[in-house]
């Protein structure tokens, strides 16, 4: 079992078609709006300074850069690196383009209003407490955290409606477990399962207020000939209910979103701690 982006290398020119099905284009669908929803909620006037946590192949570059945002990416992977240099220069729009890794962000305190740590960013980081933590201190005071993890939840479910009891109790025990594609790859790799508590700790801990977690998918299935005409309304009706916490143990992942204290609520919490 190897590092996640030695998987993505191997099939970064492969990538993007993995996610043409409508069941993604929905996902995605599901995820803007929660981002736009985000920015208009804490009034961040734009252009907003992004830095895109694992850009893979620059999807979300695009996304932010098409609204008009100054994009940093930072991604481990040289192959992917390359596809998002292509999209970049498609564009026609200046990105910054980082190899590294979000446990060791290579850039100063306080530089960013977003964070997007899309692609299950700090389920695939080799330790998501620094990936965390690293997202807190380039963020500006007042600065947004944005992302997804894979659903512990989600993976018992799978592993419990086929029998696996071994598989169930191994990942209820470690909250993690190897996943990868093997039409693609014979590689693998680590991803750490989260559940809604456990991302709730975690992003409590680490200074981040202001937490939001949602579902995402959390109805379906859906027929693709439904999702293809009311894609829309589907997405509408998703970001209506993706908050209740009784629908998110049904979905794949977990989004969620986070503030960075402003200063004087950073030097209380100092002050309460010593």
């Amino acid at each position: 079992m190897g590092r996640s982006w030695d998987y993505y290398n191997e099939i970064a020119h492969l990538y993007d078609s993995q996610y043409e099905e409508p069941y993604w284009k929905l996902y995605h669908t599901i995820t803007e709006r929660l981002i736009e929803r985000l920015i208009k909620q804490h009034n961040i006037p734009s252009p907003l300074n992004v830095l895109d946590l694992g850009s893979g192949t620059g999807f979300w570059m695009e996304y932010f850069v098409e609204r008009g945002d100054r994009v940093t990416c930072l991604e481990p992977s040289k192959n992917m690196i390359e596809v998002i240099q292509i999209k970049a220069e498609a564009l026609e729009k200046s990105v910054s383009i980082i190899e590294g890794i979000s446990e060791k962000i290579p850039r100063e305190n306080e530089t960013f209003d977003l964070v997007n740590a899309q692609g299950d960013v700090f389920s695939y980081s080799l330790d998501p407490k620094e990936s965390a933590k690293e997202s807190l201190r380039v963020l500006k005071p007042g600065g947004l955290l944005v992302g997804s993890v894979d659903n512990l939840y989600a993976f018992l479910n799978d592993t419990v409606s086929t029998g696996d009891f071994d598989a169930f109790t191994k990942i209820e025990e470690e909250k993690k477990t190897e996943i990868g594609n093997s039409e693609l790859s014979k590689r693998t790799f680590e991803t750490h399962l989260f559940s809604p508590e456990d991302l709730q700790l975690l992003l409590t801990q680490t200074g981040f207020e202001d937490i939001e977690i949602a579902g995402k998918i959390i109805f379906g299935p859906y027929e693709e000939e439904t999702l293809i005409e009311e894609m829309d309304e589907i997405a509408e009706i998703e970001e209506q209910y993706c908050f209740k916490k009784e629908l998110m143990g049904k979905s794949e992942h977990l989004h969620f979103s986070a503030r960075k204290p402003f200063y004087k609520q950073l030097t209380h919490r100092k002050a309460f701690f010593n």
